[in-house]
């Protein structure tokens, strides 16, 4: 039969054995201890009475069952189990007193471990500890400009802003907003495969300049991370400016091709104003006459040095 005495300053809980005859067996150590995935975290046991100690094993429970994470025992040493070995150390291998460090702590080692003291003439004495695994990731708010078409091109534009978090637990989201604005913001919430939540809050609003007067902040609260992240107004210029991206490419590929057809159709009119041209006509006849006449005057000298005419076929 268990019970736990709290220990005021130092969160220590103490458990007796199994066994009510055997109330004076004692193993101390801190009842519950939270950690930040990636950080490293260390569970301690200590035996307060002086029995023989044989063999001191460290358990995980997994689904209800227990699983060994690693041994400590005079004639043995230490030795840990092979799917611990890359990031469980000891760090301190005593019969009395035993501790186990967890390194680059993930969501999967979450959960309850047990310190087990086998002794002699006792038996098993244990101890049992919990942990909880924080994690907080990719904190961000953003405002863009977002298109509507039931809003004309002159009038105010409708900006859209969203603050989101991912982590374990879910992160909580407030908005530092001016009195003037009095939306109340919408909250998504995403449960992702890693135990994971992803929470999204969003508002809109049509007026981009009381937006850029006014300091507006996004407030991010979780048990390793408390944040306040300001409103970029740089992202609403670029928006403002890639809103007026499409307008651009639509001209140019209206214009284009219609300045194109302009230039082809002045080019057609010209060559058949030229052709129908008598006037054009006769000059370019005249032309091939004068210069038949040097040619055959220039053969007829025999004179090869002279400038060679450049004459219209």
């Amino acid at each position: 039969m268990w019970s736990a005495v709290k220990k005021k300053s130092e969160c220590l809980a103490t458990e007796k054995s199994h066994d009510e005859t055997k109330g004076s067996v004692q193993v101390t150590h801190r009842k519950v201890q939270s950690v930040q995935a990636g950080g490293n975290v260390t569970f301690s046991c200590k035996l307060t009475t002086n029995e023989d100690v044989i063999q001191v094993t460290w358990q995980k429970e997994i689904d209800g069952a227990e699983g060994n994470i690693a041994t400590y025992s005079t004639i043995n040493g230490q030795k840990i189990a092979k799917d611990y070995d890359s990031h469980v150390s000891f760090a301190d291998s005593g019969l009395q007193t035993s501790a186990i460090s967890l390194h680059r702590v993930t969501l999967q080692d979450e959960g309850c471990y047990r310190c087990i003291f086998n002794t002699f003439p006792s038996g098993a004495i244990t101890g049992r500890m919990c942990l909880k695994v924080y994690a907080i990731s990719d904190p961000k708010v953003e405002a863009k400009f977002i298109p509507s078409p039931d809003i004309a091109e002159d009038s105010k534009k409708v900006v859209g802003m969203s603050c989101s978090a991912t982590g374990k637990p879910a992160p909580k989201i407030y908005w530092r907003l001016p009195s003037i604005l009095l939306q109340k913001p919408r909250e998504y919430h995403v449960r992702l495969g890693n135990q994971t939540v992803t929470v999204i809050s969003n508002f809109t609003h049509t007026d981009s300049k009381i937006i850029q007067e006014y300091p507006i902040a996004c407030v991010i609260q979780h048990p390793s991370l408390n944040v306040t992240l300001d409103l970029p107004m740089d992202s609403l210029a670029q928006g403002q400016d890639s809103s007026m991206a499409p307008s651009v490419a639509i001209v140019m590929g209206v214009m284009v091709p219609l300045i194109s057809l302009l230039l082809l159709a002045c080019f057609l009119c010209c060559c058949l104003r030229h052709l129908h041209d008598p006037e054009r006509n006769l000059a370019r006849t005249g032309w091939v006459g004068l210069c038949s006449l040097a040619e055959e005057q220039q053969s007829s000298d025999g004179n090869h040095n002279l400038t060679p005419l450049f004459c219209i076929s």
